[in-house]
This record gives C-alpha cells, structure tokens and sequence, in this order.
C-alpha cells in the first residue's frame, strides 16, 4: 500500500481539487478500488468534489474518537474511488480528534494499515491548509507529500518559509518525498508564465514537469459536484491529471 499526502501552504490554491481528481485519474490508470481518498480537513469539503452530498455519515474524526475502524466510514463514488470524509463534527469533536493526533504520532497510519485496503492500494490524504497536526500526521506515513503551488506572487512569497518548513518535516520523515506541483496554469498570463519560470528555477527537480493548467471545466464540474475527468473527460484539465497520475504512479513504483 502507498500513501500519498496533497499538501498546500496557503488555501485557494485548488488542492482538495487536485485530491479528489488525481485520485480518480489514479483509479482510471490502475482501476476500480485500488484507490482510496481520506479527508483530514475539517471542512469535509473533499466529498463533494466525488458527488457525495450526504453529511449524515460518521467520517475519521468520530470514528477515531470512538477508537473504531476507518473502513466502516469508506463511501462507494461512481467514479472508483473511495472516500473517507472527515465528517460533519462539533467544536468538541474536532478538538478531541486533534488531541488524539497530538498524542499518537502514527494515529492515521495505523488507522488506514488496519482499514483492510490491498497491498496494491493507493491512499490519497487531503490536509488543511498551512502547518497543522494533520499535515504532521500525514508526513508520518506519507510515501509521496505533493505539494501544491500557484504561479502567482502570493505563492512565491511562501518558498522561502515553505523550504525551511520542509527542511525540518523531511528530517523528521525522511522517507516522505515532496514532489511540487503547479495548478492553475495560464501562459496567456504573463505574470503567471514569469512566476512559472522562477519556480521551475528555484525547485529544480522537486518542481514535477507536468503541471495542470487552467480550465474552467474544473470550476464548472465542481458545481456539478463531479471530478473534471468524469464532467469533461477530454478537456485541457483531464488531460494534465491523466499524465500527472501516470507520474506519481510511477514514482511509487506501481
């Protein structure tokens, strides 16, 4: 089994999208219930993007508490995917889980090695936003941590404190190898197609060759409450998550 967390240092950079549509472009290249996404956000904002609306269901958060396991929380998605949601809980609730997390370094990873998945599964962890437990949780049993970036000024201004952050998670997880990604591409923007160029420079290899340009399709499928490859299965977007996931895939050594 491989985990792979999607990480981002700011919020509005697209990355519970890139989630739950690299996970079904992953389930596309590897086929049906060999991947699986968890929720670690407490938005629970995950389940959307894979057409669950319903928020009556216990997620990860009540069912760590109630120290059960996490497969009873797996919901079935028409698109081969299935999805762990965080789970609609009170101020309380989330505060207990987050103590849980604080006191067991390795409490996801155990959790999802005892959920029964496959040796050949695949788990993809969506995360808040900025340094938090949950990214420290994720860390911990991640084999890849994709790391998700705008072209744009406010995610430059982040690199240098992103580096020094990711300089001490990596020498406390070692085995979890950053891999950024650039969402949101426009070339017809050059503000956008400048600040491109000087993260490709600064990351070097860390920066992956294949990024996932514009597409308003991504917009409009989420308004459907669908992933863009299943809205538009054959636009600029889908296409960019297809080859991504043939990537990562690789990188995994799948």
């Amino acid at each position: 089994m491989s985990v792979v967390g999607v990480v981002s240092m700011k919020g509005g950079v697209g990355k519970t999208s890139v989630t739950a549509n690299l996970a079904v472009a992953m389930a596309k290249a590897l086929g049906q219930g060999r991947v699986s996404v968890v929720d670690l956000d407490p938005q629970n904002a995950l389940r959307l993007h894979l057409g669950i609306d319903s928020d009556d269901a216990d997620g990860v958060c009540a069912q760590s508490i109630a120290h059960a396991n996490w497969a009873t929380t797996a919901l079935s998605t028409e698109h081969g995917v299935h999805c762990l949601p965080y789970g609609e809980v009170s101020e309380p609730e989330r505060v207990a889980f987050e103590e849980i997390l604080h006191e067991e370094e390795d409490w996801v990873g155990a959790c999802i090695r005892a959920a029964g998945l496959d040796d050949d599964a695949i788990v993809l962890i969506d995360t808040p936003p900025g340094p938090s437990i949950y990214l420290r949780q994720t860390f911990a049993c991640a084999d890849l941590v994709v790391i998700v970036l705008l072209a744009d000024a406010a995610s430059y201004a982040t690199i240098a404190a992103m580096e020094s952050w990711m300089a001490e998670v990596q020498a406390l997880f070692p085995h979890a190898t950053p891999v950024y990604v650039l969402n949101q591409i426009d070339r017809g923007d050059l503000l956008n197609k400048d600040v491109a160029d000087v993260l490709r420079q600064r990351l070097g290899p860390m920066l992956c060759p294949i990024g996932i340009h514009m597409d308003e399709a991504v917009r409009e499928a989420l308004a459907f409450q669908q992933p863009v490859m299943a809205y538009d299965p054959h636009g600029q977007a889908s296409h960019d998550l297809a080859r991504l996931a043939d990537y990562l895939i690789d990188a995994l050594n799948r």
